[in-house]
């Protein structure tokens, strides 16, 4: 019984489910040919201090499979070696919003109606994030987590197999997995896309980065020390601030801002002081959208390419794409600065 290693009884991973997982990980190295004899149930039971139910079950799902059978005198053995391949995809985003819209769009567009993907949100809640990701493990062919949390995940995620895990828009900084990912590289991303516009960028009196404070915006660290990096090296007087207010909103200055509700509130300010966008305030938003490039005459994004994201986790589940690949990221110069 080498091939089926003992339950680990402090995993979050169910034991009938490892139990399950072991004889189709033998079946699919071939460790494990039609015809093979496995253990009884008293016999795994006993070796490794089971309760009966539990082993049941396992083989109770291997049988529906069509993986193992039972015969009178012979006992249990394999069956069937023709292990169901449906690809069944966890996808775990932090929020629904405008241009994850577009990123699911662009990832679901690469699969057929026989593909099945659940979306589930965990809303930068750390608790949320590890009990949905428990509650099925085990049920998912491919598991695609946006990890945008201050708190470390590894406990959770190293319960994922490596070749079923895919990181999509981050890549946690603790990780200690060789997990597939595409993301994007936060401080590099922003330092070097400023640069392409750095001389209009100097008629303001100072670069302010909005932290967009509230429970619907994740803004990694990784961002502001780019952005302090890029200010910094170029002599730019620069501020990292909480949020945008009328009281603290002044003219001659350039505001980044996160949130989308955050830059409607800040353009509604702004013509309600009657400042001309580009002659008297700058602004640049996060994350492309159709809407940016209409709104105010056309508003200047940082923004990674998230069609792109999506179609390469897309390549990442079907096998066409390895690695951990960064997320091409630019500035769209539009009429705001």
């Amino acid at each position: 019984m080498k091939w089926l290693n003992k339950p680990d009884k402090k995993s979050i991973t169910p034991i009938y489910q490892q139990i399950k997982n072991g004889i189709l990980n033998a079946v699919e190295d071939n460790r494990l040919l039609i015809g093979d004899n496995i253990p009884s149930i008293n016999k795994i039971c006993s070796e490794f201090e089971l309760a009966p139910g539990t082993v049941i079950r396992a083989y109770e799902e291997l049988r529906e499979m069509g993986i193992i059978s039972a015969k009178q005198g012979k006992g249990y053995f394999i069956s069937g070696t023709q292990i169901e391949k449906k690809t069944k995809i966890f996808l775990l985003f932090d929020r629904m919003n405008a241009f994850k819209e577009i990123l699911y769009d662009s990832f679901r567009n690469e699969f057929s109606e026989e593909t099945e993907i659940q979306v589930f949100f965990h809303h930068y809640d750390s608790k949320r994030f590890e009990k949905l990701v428990r509650e099925n493990l085990g049920k998912f062919s491919h598991y695609i987590l946006m990890p945008h949390l201050n708190e470390s995940i590894q406990r959770i995620v190293q319960r994922i197999p490596e070749k079923r895990l895919i990181f999509i828009d981050s890549l946690p900084p603790d990780l200690h997995t060789y997990a597939q990912a595409v993301y994007q590289d936060f401080f590099n991303d922003i330092y070097y896309a400023l640069q392409y516009k750095v001389e209009e960028l100097r008629k303001y009196q100072s670069i302010n980065l909005s932290l967009s404070k509230s429970d619907f915006q994740f803004v990694p660290v990784a961002i502001q020390n780019g952005f302090a990096k890029f200010c910094h090296e170029h002599k730019l007087q620069h501020n990292i601030i909480q949020n945008i207010t009328e009281l603290n909103l002044k003219n001659n200055h350039l505001y980044i801002i996160f949130d989308d509700s955050e830059l409607l509130n800040t353009l509604k300010i702004i013509q309600k002081m009657g400042w001309k966008l580009k002659e008297e305030i700058g602004i640049i938003s996060f994350d492309e959208t159709p809407m940016k490039e209409l709104l105010a005459g056309g508003i200047s994004v940082l923004s990674t390419d998230f069609e792109l994201m999506g179609k390469t986790a897309a390549e990442m589940v079907k096998g066409n794409i390895n690695g951990q690949i960064a997320n091409p990221f630019r500035l769209i110069y539009r009429n705001s600065f």
